[in-house]
C-alpha cells in the first residue's frame, strides 16, 4: 500500500524521503508520484499551476532535482538513473520532459521547455518560439552544463558533450553530440556507464582502449518490432486531461515495455 500525503486536492503518492528538499504546491489536482522509496536532496520541486504530474520510477540513488512543473504539465524519470549534483527541470506551458532508464547526468545541466518570454516576428507579429517537449531514452549521458532547449529528442544511448547547448534537434541512438549550437561529433559510439577514468591506474588506462568485455550489444540500439515513438507518447500525454490517466497512461505505454530498443532514434 503506497503512502498518500494529501495537500488540498494535491497529492504526494509513494515514500519520499526529503533531505533539505521540499515539494511545493501552488496549484491543484497535481501529483508527486514514486514508484519506491526516494530521496530528494538538497532540492526544491514547485508545482506552479494545475493538473500535473512528476513521476519517478525506481532509483536507488539519490535525486538532486530542482524541479518545476506548470499547468497540465509531465515530468517522467525512468529507473537506475544517476544525477551527480543538482540539476534543472522545467516542464512548463502544458509540455512534457519525459526520461528514459539509466540516465547519467553530469552537475549543473537545464532542461526547459519553454522560454521565459515569447518572441514574436517584427512583419508578421506572430511567435516565433513555441514551446515543445523534450524526450530522452534510455542509457543517455549528457555532460556537465549541458542546456537543453525546447524540441530536445535524444534516443537511447545518445551522448551529449560537456557545456552542449541543444534545441529543436533529434540526436540519434548511439551518436555523440556537442557543442553551442549541438552538431554531430561521433556515431556508432557507446560509453562504459560503470567506469569512471579520474583514479585509473595506468594499467587499467591500457585496458580501456579496447571494450573488454564480450557482449557491447547491450549498449548498441536497433530497431525492431518493439520500438515506439517517444514523440507519439508525448503526444498522447499532452492530450489527456486527468493526472490519474496520464499515470496509467505511463505505467502501460512506458514502464510495461522493457525492451531494450524501445526508445531506439534513428
Amino acid at each position: 500500500m503506497k503512502q498518500v500525503v494529501k495537500e488540498g486536492t494535491n497529492q504526494i503518492i509513494g515514500n519520499v524521503i526529503l533531505k533539505n528538499a521540499e515539494i511545493i504546491f501552488k496549484g491543484t489536482d497535481n501529483v508527486f508520484y514514486c514508484k519506491n522509496k526516494l530521496i530528494l536532496e538538497n532540492c526544491k520541486v514547485r508545482f506552479t499551476g494545475n493538473h500535473s504530474l512528476i513521476y519517478i520510477d525506481e532509483n536507488d540513488y539519490p535525486m538532486s532535482l530542482n524541479m518545476r512543473v506548470g499547468n497540465d504539465s509531465v515530468i517522467y524519470i525512468g529507473k537506475d538513473c544517476y544525477v551527480n549534483r543538482t540539476s534543472h527541470l522545467y516542464a512548463t506551458e502544458r509540455k512534457n520532459i519525459i526520461i528514459g532508464n539509466q540516465l547519467l547526468l553530469s552537475f549543473e545541466t537545464y532542461f526547459r521547455t519553454a522560454d521565459p518570454h515569447i518572441i514574436y516576428d517584427c512583419n508578421l507579429s506572430k511567435r516565433v518560439n513555441e514551446s515543445k517537449s523534450i524526450l530522452i531514452g534510455d542509457r543517455v549521458w549528457i555532460g556537465q552544463q549541458s542546456l537543453l532547449l525546447k524540441g530536445t529528442v535524444i534516443g537511447s544511448g545518445g551522448i551529449l558533450g560537456g557545456h552542449t547547448v541543444i534545441a529543436n534537434k533529434r540526436v540519434p541512438s548511439n551518436t555523440l553530440f556537442a557543442g553551442n549550437p549541438a552538431c554531430k561529433v561521433k556515431e556508432h559510439v557507446f560509453f562504459g556507464y560503470h567506469y569512471s577514468t579520474h583514479d585509473f591506474t595506468e594499467e587499467q588506462e591500457q585496458q580501456s582502449l579496447l571494450y573488454q568485455e564480450e557482449d557491447k550489444k547491450q549498449f548498441v540500439y536497433e530497431k525492431d518490432k518493439y520500438t515506439c515513438s517517444l514523440e507519439q507518447i508525448d503526444q498522447h500525454l499532452q492530450h489527456l486531461s486527468c493526472v490519474q490517466d496520464k499515470i496509467n497512461y505511463i505505467e502501460e505505454n512506458i514502464i510495461k515495455n522493457k525492451h531494450k530498443n524501445r526508445f531506439y532514434l534513428s
